[in-house]
């Protein structure tokens, strides 16, 4: 009887403890499928979140907003709640989408432009004289030319050596170039006062400094006298500002990030992405690639309304082999006597994308997008030579249909630039 029950109690004891691990494995198949579920919720909701999120972004571009404008969508049948902000990193508008529900959060970042349907290839100020043509100039795609039209030239010995003088519509100019949008012009007055404080968390630039900032954060800012950007990694949410002048070298790597000061010069074989913003002079060496969205701006001292220019030396310069995708900005409204002020873009350079000037531009390599200019000027052995364009290339067909740009008087964005990080 003794061997009988101990026998019993064992097998007792085994069946608990059986049953034990099966009530356990139960707990925890419930208790996964209850996470599973959870999960699954949370996913679903996540991507609620994404979507309300682009919607929200599309539907803010549908409607206009201020600088500094905050805007509230919703909440929907789904109970999210997006907000739409709208403000600036230096001149191209930035938005911040939120949506919500409950402690559920996403956001996203994009930077914002005007893409065009049909972008003209250029549109030159009617200034009562004609655009002349010599050398290899080639200009492709939709223009809006002076009453008095165009005509082929002949400098140094070269005349226009093409079948046709515009390859594409021509419509009539006016005597006044389009305008660059109200806020993105007041953005780049600001940017280039020497009275603009910028708020951020003030840091010193060292040596193999490796930052890279996201655009939820505070901006960082760099502040000197004189600023030579050598072996250092910067990207993002970071402003680099010079009293007189900062220097890119080749062995940086920037990308996002913004640089202002009265004068600029970047370095020959300069890779990276950023807006440099000048008011002075701005200059970029030989075999750089700049890539998209690359701004490169000038905005004159608006209080000289007259100036005499004697010397050849251009306030904008893209050097031989650079290739710069985005644009480039001159603002100066000064009446010069002399010579005229001008960009010169050189035999070689490519630019994707726009170029906007107030003044003179000397084109000798190419533009794969759109120009417009107060006038065309050449100078060659030694003569200058009033709104000629001399061997240049104006082709909007070569420009890709996802551009997205500068915007013009009341136009308003409605394109993705870039998304943030």
């Amino acid at each position: 009887m003794m061997f009988n029950t101990k026998i019993k109690a064992g097998a007792l004891q085994f069946v608990l403890f059986i049953g034990t691990i099966i009530v356990l494995l139960l707990f925890g198949f419930i208790l996964m499928n209850h996470g599973n579920a959870l999960l699954d919720k949370q996913s679903e909701t996540l991507v609620d979140l994404i979507q309300e999120a682009n919607s929200g972004l599309s539907t803010s571009l549908d409607n206009p907003m201020r600088s500094g404008q905050r805007t509230t969508l919703g909440p929907n049948t789904s109970r999210i709640r997006t907000t739409v902000s709208k403000d600036f990193w230096g001149l191209i508008e930035k938005r911040k989408v939120v949506s919500e529900k409950g402690k559920l959060r996403f956001e996203k970042l994009a930077l914002v432009g005007h893409e065009a349907e049909k972008r003209p290839a250029l549109y030159l100020k009617d200034a009562n004289r004609p655009l002349v043509v010599a050398g290899r100039a080639k200009i492709v795609g939709d223009t809006y030319l002076p009453e008095r039209g165009i005509k082929m030239g002949n400098i140094g010995g070269y005349g226009y050596t093409r079948p046709q003088l515009v390859y594409g519509n021509s419509y009539r100019s006016q005597g006044e170039l389009p305008s660059i949008h109200q806020e993105a012009n007041q953005q780049l007055q600001q940017f280039t006062s020497t009275y603009q404080n910028f708020k951020g968390n003030r840091i010193n630039l060292r040596a193999d400094t490796d930052i890279k900032n996201s655009f939820t954060n505070e901006t960082l800012l760099i502040e000197d006298n004189d600023i030579e950007l050598g072996n250092v990694v910067l990207s993002g949410n970071i402003i680099i500002r010079a009293t007189n002048e900062i220097r890119v070298t080749s062995v940086a790597r920037l990308r996002d990030i913004i640089l202002i000061a009265p004068k600029i010069v970047i370095g020959d074989g300069v890779i990276g992405s950023f807006q440099a913003i000048s008011s002075k002079r701005l200059m970029v060496g030989t075999n750089c690639q700049l890539e998209y969205p690359t701004i490169l701006a000038l905005q004159s001292d608006p209080s000289n309304t007259t100036a005499i220019n004697r010397t050849r030396e251009p306030a904008i310069s893209i050097g031989r082999g650079s290739t710069i995708a985005g644009s480039v900005l001159y603002l100066d409204k000064t009446e010069q006597e002399g010579l005229p002020l001008f960009i010169t873009v050189d035999e070689g350079a490519v630019l994707v994308g726009e170029i906007y000037c107030e003044q003179s531009l000397e084109l000798k390599g190419s533009v794969y997008g759109s120009v417009i200019t107060d006038s065309f000027v050449a100078f060659e052995n030694g003569n200058t030579y009033l709104n000629h364009l001399f061997n240049g290339e104006i082709n909007a067909s070569l420009l890709p249909m996802e551009f997205s740009g500068l915007v013009y008087g009341d136009k308003r964005t409605n394109s993705v630039v870039k998304w943030m990080y």
